[in-house]
């Protein structure tokens, strides 16, 4: 990939957070933005293959960006949130709400404006305004810090339990098919050299990295998870 394709350029000031969808301000800025840079373009196909969503509203002709977290995550939130600053107009939200438990669940979110930029992630996740995702697009797109960012997103042990030995991890898949799963495992095994399988968990498809491949997983990606996501590691 050239990466020189996907790198931005901001010739005005960003405009402030409550002007109007259709003022000239933010108009002027949205033209003096061109394409995600290489490294937001490597985390949004983490991201993207995590929970992050895609939106648009004139039928494909520009998109934005959702993203959502538990208020665990909320620090993991304000660095996607920074990585994404250009693109961002609006401080994240807080969501409240009560759960089956009578528990209160908060969580944080927060959309980019929408923008051609983000066209070529429509182009390889969306079909018929349904995520998906297409074939060899881990072998042609994923890079060690999008699967860093695909683990901090919707990653973590395979076993839990305290005094567990076991150091595999688990890609949490569950909104995809079981042919996209086995093939996005197949595609992992094969370009980053781990040792994957797929596994039923609450009656979907997950992908299983190896505890054998843990040490090889480390290597690929432990320079790009943040400190506060590494707890989701086995060590």
């Amino acid at each position: 990939m050239n990466k020189n394709k996907y790198t931005t350029y901001n010739f005005i000031s960003k405009p402030p957070m409550k002007v109007g969808p259709n003022s000239k301000l933010l108009k002027e800025y949205k033209m003096s933005l061109n394409n995600l840079t290489s490294i937001q373009w490597e985390a949004s196909i983490g991201l993207m293959l995590g929970d992050a969503s895609l939106q648009t509203q004139n039928k494909g002709k520009t998109y934005r960006m959702k993203f959502e977290w538990g208020d665990k995550n909320k620090d993991y939130l304000e660095h996607v949130y920074s990585l994404f600053d250009e693109w961002v107009l609006s401080t994240p939200h807080k969501k409240s709400k009560v759960n089956i438990n009578n528990n209160i669940v908060v969580n944080w979110g927060f959309q980019t404006i929408s923008h051609s930029a983000f066209i070529p992630l429509g182009n390889l996740f969306l079909f018929n305004k349904h995520k998906g995702v297409r074939e060899n697009l881990i072998n042609d797109f994923l890079t060690e810090r999008g699967l860093a960012y695909w683990f901090m997103d919707d990653g973590g042990k395979l076993d839990y339990n305290k005094n567990s030995k076991n150091k595999g991890l688990v890609l949490n898949t569950h909104s995809f098919s079981k042919e996209e799963v086995d093939k996005m495992s197949i595609e992992l095994s094969n370009k980053f050299n781990l040792k994957t399988s797929v596994r039923l968990n609450k009656n979907k498809n997950i992908i299983v990295i190896d505890s054998n491949s843990y040490n090889k997983f480390i290597d690929l990606t432990y320079s790009y998870i943040i400190p506060s996501m590494r707890y989701k590691l086995p060590i």
